[in-house]
């Protein structure tokens, strides 16, 4: 679990630096059509990788059952993280919606299962369900790596030889990885998480 928790924050900080860091040279080119949208963008960035970064310690801490004041404190950072990075990707989503509504229902989507996730996870916990919120949190946590999978989905595409068509205001393969980035990684966790609970009934 270690090992695969150190992976986890490696690739995160490869993302960091590779995709993130160019915004923060407030470049209108950069920036593209997202320009006008970029308060929104700056909060949907900053609690999504506020949340990544913080999520394998609290998952770590939450397994171990290791410095629990920590686990709560990390806990409510993460909620936060989540509440700022979900008003922006919601306000970026609606925007889509008249411009490529397959794209934004992709990331709508998204924005819908995190929210879903990371709430069960926080009723899970204050009525007690300790299991049911690990579990959970496992789940917000995958959905919150979607910022990292959509780019491993568009550079596989991109390997794969898919162009954008001429004259798409989103390209296909944005819109492919707009549903993929959150929905595999969540198919492919699911028996993972149930695993533990069926060796024990078996």
């Amino acid at each position: 679990m270690k090992a695969l928790l150190a992976g986890v924050t490696l690739v995160v900080v490869i993302y960091l630096v590779r995709f993130v860091g160019p915004y923060l040279s407030l470049d209108p080119n950069y920036y593209g059509y997202f320009w006008p949208w970029r308060y929104a963008l700056w909060a949907h960035l900053a609690g999504g990788l506020v949340a990544i970064l913080t999520g394998p310690f609290q998952i770590w801490l939450g397994i171990t059952g290791r410095r629990i004041d920590l686990h709560r404190m990390l806990g409510k950072i993460y909620l936060g993280a989540a509440a700022l990075g979900l008003s922006g990707a919601y306000y970026l989503a609606a925007h889509e919606l008249a411009g490529d509504w397959v794209f934004a229902s992709g990331l709508l989507g998204l924005a819908v299962a995190w929210t879903l996730t990371t709430g069960l996870a926080w009723l899970a916990v204050h009525r007690g369900r300790i299991e049911q919120h690990r579990e959970w949190m496992t789940r917000s946590y995958v959905v919150a790596l979607s910022f990292v999978f959509f780019r491993v989905f568009i550079d596989f595409a991109h390997a794969l030889g898919m162009q954008s068509p001429a004259g798409s205001a989103t390209g296909e393969e944005y819109k492919l990885a707009a549903w993929l980035c959150w929905s595999v990684p969540l198919l492919f966790a699911e028996p993972f998480i149930q695993w533990p609970r069926l060796r024990r009934s078996a």
